[in-house]
């Protein structure tokens, strides 16, 4: 047998081991449980046969939804505040563009044109 042919087997049974493997190692990784850090305490018993709600139950759900509605609120600022960045860049970089248009237009008017700009930031630019 060739060389070329023992190399080409070895490279087979090197690739279908690793892939085995990687495929074990993701199965093995993937079945263990983690708690996330968050989890919700447990809530406290009930008594059973009923249908009333006890204090304990009552308070704790209430805390459950406080802290539910300050994550939200959290979150509801965070991604206020990031499309109020949003807004500030597409701004500046519009405001920027224009400044190259114009620094375009009187370099072209004047002979020297500028070095082609990007088609991406062409049509960002002629999009205004």
């Amino acid at each position: 047998m060739e060389p070329t042919n023992w190399l080409g087997l070895l490279a087979v049974l090197i690739t279908t081991g690793g892939a085995s493997y990687g495929a074990w190692l993701g199965r093995t990784r993937t079945t263990v449980q983690e708690v996330p850090a968050d989890a919700l305490p447990a809530a406290p018993a009930q008594p059973e046969g009923t249908w009333t709600v006890s204090p304990e139950m009552y308070k704790w759900f209430e805390e459950q939804m406080s802290g539910l509605h300050q994550r939200m609120r959290a979150v509801e600022e965070l991604e206020q505040a990031s499309r109020s960045r949003a807004d500030r860049t597409e701004r500046l970089l519009g405001l920027a563009l224009d400044h190259i248009s114009q620094q375009d237009a009187q370099l072209r008017a004047a002979g020297m044109p500028l070095v082609p700009m990007l088609p991406e930031l062409v049509a960002a630019r002629d999009s205004r």
